[in-house]
């Protein structure tokens, strides 16, 4: 599959979620940075019998979450950390709606737009009908409510009746979509976060922002929160990075100390000549050898007629 049709097939088709294969092996994206390392690993690994299907499921989790040959290290560093635990499926949940739009647009233009009492099947596939133009729209539908059952984002009360899961989510998972959402330090203000369709995807309540920004800056992820006449903002404190070694416990490397710089060479100054003080008038001087004070001729007195 060529680059360019991988991306066209990203955007307009999703099939095979894989959930729990990614949670499981995702991890070792760490020791198998590149797309075509990880899916080789992948195809040793996998459970399956049968090589085709292990070959085809390590190339849908390979292209998944990679980007230009490189596997998506942030998660496979944060799965590693968390697991098969609720942050973890949240941050897993999060990449997936990253690496599929067409998902993406499913939970945030279909499924976060459900009544409370929720919608049936027919109602998505009329959704995906008029994105897809009928084509697997079944197939889509499928692996989208596939996709959200494991991730826990809707219940099903009835068969093929589906009720959106709104849910606060737990602070490491709020955590790890703002060091993705924000890569660089910057003030961002609150609506311009609370608006990304990606946040309303997630399921996340509206209300619950501004207790997670507060968490955010108690652990040292946001540097401030202001609010001003109609502005409520907040600052990021370091780079994504920093944040993201911050939040999955990572030893910080010191930064390297300065070489100091070899001192110039300074010629020795030679010392000032010390002048003499002449002797006074009267006084007696020191002859050259030691010990003996040279002689003074006094001046003579007037003698008396």
């Amino acid at each position: 599959m060529s680059r360019a049709l991988s991306q066209r097939a990203r955007r307009t088709y999703f099939n095979n979620p894989l959930v729990e294969e990614s949670l499981r092996y995702l991890p070792a994206a760490v020791e198998h940075p590149t797309s075509s390392a990880f899916r080789a690993y992948l195809i040793a690994q996998l459970p399956q019998s049968s090589v085709q299907t292990r070959q085809r499921f390590a190339e849908y989790i390979s292209q998944r979450f990679s980007q230009d040959g490189q596997m998506n290290l942030a998660l496979a560093r944060a799965l590693a950390r968390y697991g098969d635990s609720r942050t973890g499926r949240e941050i897993l949940y999060f990449e997936m709606l990253q690496a599929s739009p067409v998902l993406q647009e499913i939970a945030s233009l279909w499924l976060a737009e459900l009544p409370p009492e929720g919608s049936s099947r027919d109602s998505l596939l009329a959704f995906l009908e008029r994105r897809l133009g009928g084509r697997d729209s079944d197939r889509v539908a499928t692996a989208a409510v596939a996709t959200f059952r494991r991730c826990r984002k809707i219940s099903s009360p009835k068969p093929a009746v589906y009720i959106p899961v709104w849910s606060e989510p737990s602070p490491e998972a709020f955590f790890y979509v703002l060091a993705r959402l924000y890569p660089e330090r910057a003030m961002v203000r609150v609506e311009q976060l609370a608006g990304q369709p990606l946040l309303r995807a997630m399921l996340w309540p509206r209300p619950c922002l501004p207790g997670m920004l507060e968490a955010a800056r108690r652990a040292g992820h946001v540097s401030k929160i202001s609010e001003l006449d109609q502005y409520h903002q907040f600052t990021l404190a370091d780079s994504a990075e920093v944040r993201l070694g911050r939040l999955f416990g990572e030893p910080s490397s010191p930064p390297p100390s300065p070489t100091p710089e070899p001192e110039a060479r300074k010629d020795p100054v030679p010392p000032k000549p010390v002048k003499k003080r002449k002797p006074a008038a009267g006084a007696p001087r020191k002859s050259k050898r030691k010990g003996r004070a040279e002689p003074v001729q006094l001046p003579l007195l007037p003698q008396d007629k």
